[in-house]
């Protein structure tokens, strides 16, 4: 399912991630100039698809702040 909204993915995306850490993984695609942004953790995928040179620079903080959790001594 693809989300239309940037804010809408990236607060979907940090609470799958936050359910259940260990499960979800990211993949992110750069291809004919569109930016393609999967986090799924086998039961939900979410997808955001952007070709705008703003959104890039969203989601590079989006994955920064999700390496930030991944690297968080919290469990």
């Amino acid at each position: 399912m693809f989300i239309q909204s940037w804010d809408e993915f990236a607060k979907q995306a940090e609470r799958l991630y936050l359910n259940d850490p260990m499960a979800c993984r990211l993949c992110l695609k750069y291809r004919n100039e569109k930016l393609i942004l999967r986090l799924t953790d086998n039961r939900t995928c979410l997808q955001y698809k952007t070709k705008y040179a703003q959104d890039l620079k969203k989601a590079e903080k989006f994955m920064s702040s999700l390496l930030r959790h991944m690297a968080s001594k919290e469990a």
